[in-house]
């Protein structure tokens, strides 16, 4: 059975947005992922955030285009009811970062890639918590 990834919103920006040096090991896992040696997701919440932070330097259209392109190589986690509470019980000083993480444990995912590995805290560690450079090195 193929390893499950949730990339975190800074993961995606690398690529989409080519961020050096960022990019080096934020590529090489969407790279992997279209190999088909992964199952790469990104959290439906994340698509707001992309769309966000991409549009002032891309433009709507640019950035609309990358973000099609992106759901034609990646799963979509949902964020639902279920999500949401366990998110917000948990407690975490940011929401958004305890959204990503119940989203991947609700997905089946077994690890979660994020440069930011310091703001997931969880006490739960059935999800592995592993920067891009770990995921590329250890994990695929």
């Amino acid at each position: 059975m193929a390893i499950r990834v949730l990339a975190d919103v800074n993961v995606c920006l690398d690529v989409l947005m080519d961020r050096k040096p960022f990019v080096e090991y934020s590529g090489r896992i969407f790279e992997e992922a279209e190999k088909g040696k992964i199952i790469l997701m990104i959290s439906g919440l994340s698509f707001d955030t992309l769309f966000y932070v991409m549009r002032p330097s891309m433009g709507a259209k640019k950035t609309t285009e990358l973000l099609r392109l992106l759901c034609s190589h990646i799963e979509i986690g949902t964020i639902d009811d279920k999500v949401v509470r366990q998110a917000i019980e948990a407690g975490w000083r940011d929401l958004e970062d305890a959204l990503q993480y119940y989203c991947a444990l609700e997905n089946d995912c077994d690890y979660l890639v994020t440069r930011n590995q310091g703001d997931f805290k969880s006490k739960d560690k059935r999800v592995k918590i592993v920067s891009p450079k770990t995921c590329i090195e250890e994990v695929i």
